[in-house]
């Protein structure tokens, strides 16, 4: 039962304490990891195995820092996963393989033709191309009509040499040289693809035009792979991405009508509260049901997990919610691509890598790594690994996995932990010091109700591509911030309130990614 009811709240850890004011540096420190793998090594009788921290069902406590204006109530119940051990592993990230995309193309396109997206995005029909003439040539006559009934404006014109008319009606001219060599429609099969990855590099080296698709695309990412590509009836989408700087990510969408162009890096995933408040006042999707149960949404999701070759995932979240997808929408008269946005109802269910019967569920590797460059200013991100399936009576009809991960490394193979007494008091102790906030005159309350114990993905002192999971500590529970009124509405949250270090004791921020 404990173990069911972990699995089940897991992925709220997302909030972790990056929700809060950020602690003061001597709070939150790199982690020495050889001292970190030294200590989860220890035998002595100072430390406590799973079997000894199963002893815990509950911890309740009451206390408050006058001074930090935080006071705390905690009456909770303990979840330990139902080992006998918790292990330490160094983790990179792993990219997508060519086999990883065959997988999840055949569960869930089959063997529908495929179509390059990427040449579509560089495609205008004469429908859509008379539509930016006209508009172009409405703006041309508008400027002309100003100039010639306002002096001031045309003598502005004039003294700055900005040529606004000619500049219009070269565009103008641009567009019409276009029109006349564009197809009346786009024929998808024209521009088939074989769902092969390509390299980022060598698209920007066949393309001689600096200005183009992939110069632009890949201005950031050279160094990954692309596969982005479409079904030729328009309405399913496989997107794949790996890079080393914004992390590794395989988007599928589909409907009926077309599909959503998931994006192009990394995608945080918002709560679901957040992701359930976006399909208000929308209207509905036609022609789609959401009448399956959620055991039955499960069933769909563990086949496709089965038929990619993730059978460690589980479930650790789920709801069924209403959401916004804007949709591109083929209209299939000329072809022409039309964005439209609508509410869809589904089941949303979010899968996490497990790891001896443990979850790698508090991500604190939402880690991003900042630098100057010769080029200029660099950002690297690597998320939480996460499976996130959207599923309807149609069955699957979005598909995220971010970040993938590779164990590298059994480094402690039986990790000797601190005894939960020792936890909870560096909660107590820490808890008001990382809860407080720098603003005068806000009360903070917040209020435990639930710790759990987990594994976590943390990372090296000076390596971004590596890490470490470890086991660690989440204490849930809710904050209300009071004082004003903004910052009762930004302050304030449910999640988890506080993360430790199950080895050291030490606050983890998912934030800083460590």
């Amino acid at each position: 039962m404990k173990h069911k009811k972990l699995l089940a709240a897991v992925l709220s850890l997302l909030l972790l304490t990056g929700c809060a004011e950020s602690p003061d540096s001597d709070i939150i420190i790199h982690k020495d990891m050889e001292k970190l793998i030294d200590e989860a090594q220890q035998t002595d009788e100072s430390k406590a195995e799973v079997s000894d921290l199963q002893q815990n069902d509950r911890y309740t406590a009451d206390f408050e820092n006058e001074s930090l204006r935080v006071s705390v109530h905690a009456d909770a119940e303990v979840e330990i996963p139902a080992i006998d051990r918790l292990s330490m592993y160094r983790v990179q990230q792993r990219r997508f393989t060519q086999e990883d995309c065959d997988r999840v193309r055949a569960a869930l396109m089959g063997n529908a033709p495929l179509t390059d997206c990427t040449q579509l995005m560089q495609i205008r029909t004469k429908a859509q191309l008379e539509e930016m003439i006209a508009e172009h040539r409405q703006m041309l006559a508008e400027e002309e009509q100003r100039i010639a009934n306002d002096p001031d404006y045309a003598e502005l014109i004039k003294k700055n040499n900005a040529d606004s008319l000619e500049d219009r009606q070269r565009r103008i001219d641009e567009l019409q040289a276009e029109y006349e060599a564009a197809p009346d429609m786009i024929d998808y099969a024209v521009y088939a693809s074989d769902g092969k990855l390509e390299k980022n590099a060598d698209r920007i080296a066949q393309e001689q035009n600096e200005n183009g698709f992939w110069h632009g695309y890949c201005r950031d990412i050279a160094d990954g792979d692309t596969l982005w590509v479409c079904t030729q009836d328009g309405k399913s989408l496989l997107h794949t991405q790996n890079t080393d700087s914004y992390s590794n990510v395989m988007w599928y969408s589909t409907s009926p009508i077309g599909y959503e162009n998931c994006g192009v890096y990394i995608a945080e995933l918002p709560t679901l509260a957040e992701l359930g408040s976006t399909g208000a006042n929308l209207e509905p999707l036609p022609d789609e049901t959401a009448n399956l149960s959620r055991e039955e949404a499960e069933q769909k999701a563990e086949s496709f997990l089965h038929q990619v070759g993730a059978d460690d995932f589980i479930c650790c979240e789920g709801e069924k919610l209403t959401a916004c997808e804007t949709l591109t929408v083929q209209k299939h008269t000329d072809f022409r691509q039309k964005e439209q946005t609508y509410a869809r109802t589904y089941w949303v269910l979010r899968y996490y890598r497990s790891v001896g019967g443990a979850p790698v569920g508090q991500p604190s590797g939402t880690k991003k790594a900042e630098g100057t460059e010769k080029d200029g200013f660099k950002e690297k991100m690597w998320p939480a690994e996460v499976i996130e399936l959207r599923i309807n009576d149609s069955g699957i009809v979005r598909m995220q996995w971010s970040a993938p991960l590779e164990i590298t490394e059994t480094v402690v193979e039986n990790a000797a932990m601190k005894p939960f007494a020792e936890i909870t008091a560096s909660f107590e102790k820490m808890l008001p010091m990382t809860a407080t906030n720098s603003i005068s005159d806000l009360d903070t309350d917040i209020t435990i109700d639930r710790v759990e114990l987990s594994y976590s993905r943390i990372s090296e002192k000076d390596d971004f591509d590596t890490g470490l999971i470890v086991p660690v500590w989440a204490f849930y529970g809710s904050r209300k911030v009071t004082g004003e009124d903004y910052y009762d509405q930004h302050l304030s949250f449910t999640g988890v309130q506080l993360a430790l270090n199950a080895i050291d004791g030490s606050v983890i921020d998912a934030e800083l990614g460590y």
